[in-house]
């Protein structure tokens, strides 16, 4: 488990980009203890893997959230593809 400033050292973003990212609702913690501290665990690492690969293709954070929720799904391909097309121009 890792806190917030643990997780944000390991992929090399600042603390308030995860911060964003659960504002958004696209990243939660695994829980919290009880002096407020948030923990993320695996599951919650390979979402924030996920969020910053999608990133990295340009894909703004609006769009973010449905590809994240459906995994393999008909408009999850429809906005790769468009953002790839985005990208060749």
């Amino acid at each position: 488990m890792l806190t917030v400033t643990q997780l944000a050292r390991k992929f090399g973003i600042s603390r308030a980009t995860v911060l964003y990212y659960e504002q958004k609702g696209l990243l939660k913690p695994s829980s919290r203890s009880d002096n407020g501290y948030r923990w993320y665990g695996k599951a919650e690492i390979d979402v924030l893997e996920t969020i910053l690969a999608y990133r990295s293709f340009g894909l703004p954070v609006a769009k973010l959230a449905d590809l994240i929720n459906r995994k393999g799904g008909v408009e999850q391909k429809r906005i790769l593809l468009d953002q790839f097309s985005a990208l060749e121009k």
